[in-house]
């Protein structure tokens, strides 16, 4: 494993926010699951969301919401750009029901916001703590974020987001339900009928709702879920694909190869590869904490 990465196990779960330092980002398009802050330390950046090419400055926030496609790559040939980044699971604010959470859930930050220079300092601070593996450097990493998230909401840089979409007349707080339970429990085995049981809707009713909501019916959810899952650790850990598979939810690892290569487009092992040659290239002192 390159040493430009540590990683801090709690039990079966790892403390949901990252924080890492690099001069190069992933140039091909991608998403995840996770909610991301790029921030650009120094140089120049053309930073690519959805279908648009932004030119980044140094100082410039970018606030990345899950599911967006996105990259980066240096504005000039030859010129070298420094960023830190901080990706963070949505279980940070709490479990379902939480009101830190929920108000969290229910807005949409600004894709680019403004930021003081001490959290951009506090934010260079945290990530020499963890680079240096410093005593109580996830308290620091985790504290930053926090200042990060509080400055947004006291300044106003966010809106908030209709439940109500379309005018449609159903509920969307039980597929919310049903979707919070799948990503606290996508490791285990998950049937239809322990989604149909904290919703109370009529089997027809839910598998209906499911789709129009999330746009997939309830295995495909999952397996995209489980797979987006997989990617991380196919990166940032010498764990073996079929550790991969079963730590995420995969009982089986060629059901779980043909599944990734269907959402994926490649194997686990050649995604692993690419990976890593983009995110770690040796001749680069990086850091990276996964906590």
């Amino acid at each position: 494993m390159s040493q430009e990465y540590e990683f801090i196990e709690r039990g079966t779960e790892k403390f949901p926010v990252g924080l890492f330092a690099q001069t190069i980002y992933l140039d091909k398009p991608h998403h995840h699951i996770e909610y991301e802050l790029f921030y650009l330390k120094n140089g120049r950046a053309i930073f690519g969301i959805e279908d648009q090419e932004f030119k980044l400055y140094p100082g410039d926030f970018l606030f990345i919401n899950p599911g967006v496609t996105h990259y980066a790559k240096s504005a000039g040939e030859g010129e070298v750009y420094n960023y830190i980044a901080m990706v963070f699971d949505i279980s940070l604010l709490g479990k379902p029901g939480d009101p830190c959470r929920q108000f969290f859930e229910n807005i949409r930050i600004k894709r680019f916001v403004t930021m003081p220079k001490e959290i951009s300092e506090k934010l260079a601070q945290a990530t020499d703590l963890v680079e240096k593996k410093s005593e109580g450097h996830e308290i620091v990493v985790k504290s930053v974020l926090y200042d990060i998230i509080s400055f947004v909401i006291t300044s106003g840089q966010y809106e908030v987001v209709s439940l109500i979409e379309n005018k449609k007349t159903y509920s969307i707080s039980a597929i919310d339900t049903a979707l919070n339970f799948i990503k606290e429990h996508f490791r285990e085995n998950i049937c239809l009928e322990d989604l149909l049981g904290l919703t109370n809707y009529s089997k027809s009713h839910f598998i209906r709702l499911f789709k129009e909501h999330t746009g997939y019916n309830f295995v495909d959810y999952i397996n995209k879920y489980r797979i987006e899952k997989t990617c991380l650790d196919l990166i940032y850990t010498d764990k073996n694909v079929t550790e991969v598979a079963t730590e995420n939810g995969f009982n089986n690892v060629q059901y779980y190869s043909r599944t990734f290569k269907k959402y994926m487009k490649t194997t686990p092992k050649q995604y692993r590869k690419n990976g890593k040659n983009l995110v770690v290239p040796s001749s680069l002192a990086n850091v990276y904490v996964y906590l």
